[in-house]
């Protein structure tokens, strides 16, 4: 489906002729209204949706489909409506302004993030209409807001347990494994870039393609996604149960050097981290690289720093952390943790909520190891949100009727949660504070920190992900209270 005017809700098929007779303007915002799970956000996706779906032409072809599916939907066409539909085709393009926050803002919820008002007055209702189409910003936002919160925890322990020289390191612990979870190919290529605005580390292969098409990312240039060989239990119940150690030494020998991964726990994670990791002790050593071990079920605090209630000195006690130190050795790095030998390594991939994160890499802690020692893999974890996890909606505040003023708002007595700003709009920075000032004459909705993205059918201002990526770096996102 290539037609813009039918990526929309039934009822915004009709309001076009249900605004006050003489209106000539709507102005409406972006915001997220609830701080249940995150307290700021990071701004992300207008820029591919204005290229994906703003920037095309609008033909009289278009017009003709929207009003014959409006009809088997609705049953009937008002002269109205089939007048202001073709008059928009006859245009060609949305007459709207798009007013934005810079891609990779940080932003405290219930602050405006962006602003929708017509170029035209005789169309209005573009800027309802667009509404449910702009509103799909919520899920690069929560996708990216997440990301920026495991890379916020990734930096409070490696600040606490590492080195400084592991800095450049915090861009590969938090890995998306989640294109299989994504619900659409579009949903998972673009989250996967949501995701790399924090991180390097991914095997989400359509957020490269993406963020190049749409973001301008160079193939030249810095890196944009990196991974490694890593196997899975396929691989691994291939060469047979009775076998499996057969699957580790071919791997050995498929990558001789640099980074691997191995799936270790198809049958048994403790008998690999024990006896297997003993048989191949020597040629893990001598390689010129670091084989990563990826248990992937059960409970990954347990797995990885020990279950406290087994039994004492077991392997389920001491966990794979403990048991790869016994078998590799670690040292003491000068903030005092331990730092497994750089020949092997951690990675686990299922099931790291940021609580549970939190928690593992607190027991890491106080077993004495660094942060460093475990990568983890999120997928679904990233994507599990709706447009309710931060409350995203797009309401209008201003309108003018007969090219009158009119500030609304909206305000249900019944949830006041939901009530709006009103009227035209300006973000303010006050004391290193986001404030959006409401109810501000024109003047001051110009002077403003949100700037003009799109107008009239074509992207004005446009970024890179190398650009956004340096600007999330530079801000410091709060860790969620409830941590």
């Amino acid at each position: 489906m290539n037609n813009i005017l039918l990526q929309t809700d039934v009822y915004k098929m009709g309001h076009m002729e249900q605004y006050a007779p003489g209106c000539n303007k709507v102005y409406s915002y972006l915001t997220a209204r609830s701080d249940k799970n995150f307290d700021e956000t990071v701004f992300f996706g207008l820029q591919y949706y204005i290229k994906r779906y703003l920037s095309e032409p609008i033909t009289p072809e278009m017009g003709e489909e929207f009003l014959t599916y409006r009809k088997m939907i609705l049953g009937s066409n008002s002269e109205e409506i089939e007048v202001k539909i073709r008059a928009l085709c006859q245009l060609g393009y949305l007459p709207i302004e798009i007013k934005a926050v810079e891609e990779g803002t940080i932003m405290p919820v219930r602050n405006v993030l962006m602003t929708i008002t017509n170029t035209h007055p005789d169309f209005y209702w573009v800027v309802g209409f667009m509404e449910s189409l702009l509103l799909k910003l919520w899920y690069t936002i929560t996708v990216a807001t997440c990301s920026r919160q495991y890379r916020e925890i990734v930096s409070r322990f490696f600040n606490e347990t590492d080195e400084e020289a592991m800095t450049p390191a915090k861009d590969f612990h938090v890995h998306d494994f989640g294109y299989r979870g994504d619900a659409s190919e579009e949903g998972a290529a673009i989250s996967g870039v949501a995701h790399l605005l924090s991180f390097l580390g991914s095997d989400n292969v359509p957020a490269l393609p993406c963020a190049v098409e749409y973001y301008n990312a160079d193939l030249n240039g810095e890196p944009i996604l990196l991974s490694v060989p890593a196997s899975e239990h396929s691989v691994m119940c291939s060469f047979g149960r009775e076998d499996e150690i057969s699957a580790f030494r071919h791997m050995l020998e498929l990558y001789p050097t640099g980074i691997v991964s191995i799936v270790s726990d198809t049958f048994d994670v403790y008998k690999v981290l024990t006896d297997f990791a003993e048989v191949f002790k020597d040629d893990i050593l001598k390689r010129d690289g670091k084989v990563v071990f990826r248990p992937d079920s059960g409970n990954p605090e347990y797995i990885i720093c020990g279950n406290p209630e087994a039994e004492p000195g077991s392997n389920e006690w001491k966990g794979a952390i403990r048991l790869l130190d016994e078998k590799f050795g670690s040292s003491l790095n000068n903030k005092g943790y331990k730092v497994l030998n750089p020949k092997v390594g951690l990675i686990y991939g299922d099931g790291m909520y940021l609580e549970r994160y939190v928690r593992t890499l607190e027991r890491l802690k106080e077993m004495g190891y660094a942060a460093s020692n475990l990568v983890i893999g999120v997928g679904g974890i990233l994507r599990n949100h709706s447009r309710d996890t931060l409350g995203f909606a797009i309401k209008a505040t201003y309108v003018e009727v007969n090219g009158e003023p009119r500030e609304i708002e909206k305000d249900p007595v019944t949830d006041h949660k939901k009530k709006s700003h009103k009227g035209l709009l300006s973000l303010q920075k006050v004391d290193d504070k986001y404030i959006t000032k409401d109810q501000c004459n024109v003047a001051e909705e110009a002077d403003s920190l949100l700037q003009v993205v799109y107008k009239d059918g074509h992207l004005v201002k446009e970024t890179s992900l190398s650009e956004i990526r340096k600007l999330v770096k530079a801000q410091e996102l709060v860790l969620v209270a409830d941590i």
